[in-house]
């Protein structure tokens, strides 16, 4: 996602699945909102903001040794985009619209199983 060029993630609804290596790591739609775009949603991704969920569940719950956890925010974010950019991966699918967006992204979720997802979901009623 880091040397993902963004002049060719489409600024349309859409769906996408994130990888790392061979596991699929989240699926997520933008244009819930009506005005959310692919392009701004990955880059909200490939940023690496600490109170982004993708990146907080990538490097703080799976990768670092409670030992090696980030002295603050700027280096937390400094790594999270490192991680990003070295091992994951992400593919897009646009969509006419938010409902086509969401109705695809409730059947890859079903379908692929993606890790952060079901992180997301626990505890949820």
């Amino acid at each position: 996602m880091g040397t993902t060029d963004w002049s060719v993630v489409p600024d349309t609804p859409g769906v996408y699945v994130i990888f790392a290596e061979d596991e699929v790591i989240y699926v997520g739609m933008a244009g819930r909102d009506g005005k959310g775009s692919l392009r701004r949603r990955l880059r909200d991704h490939a940023s690496g903001q600490v109170v982004n969920m993708f990146a907080q569940y990538l490097l703080f719950d799976r990768i670092l040794d409670p030992a090696d956890l980030p002295r603050s925010p700027q280096e937390a974010g400094r790594r999270c985009r490192a991680h990003i950019r070295q091992f994951c991966e992400v593919r897009v699918l646009p969509a006419a619209d938010a409902a086509a967006a969401r109705a695809v992204e409730i059947k890859l979720r079903g379908e692929l199983a993606p890790t952060l997802n079901g992180l997301k979901q626990k505890g949820a009623p």
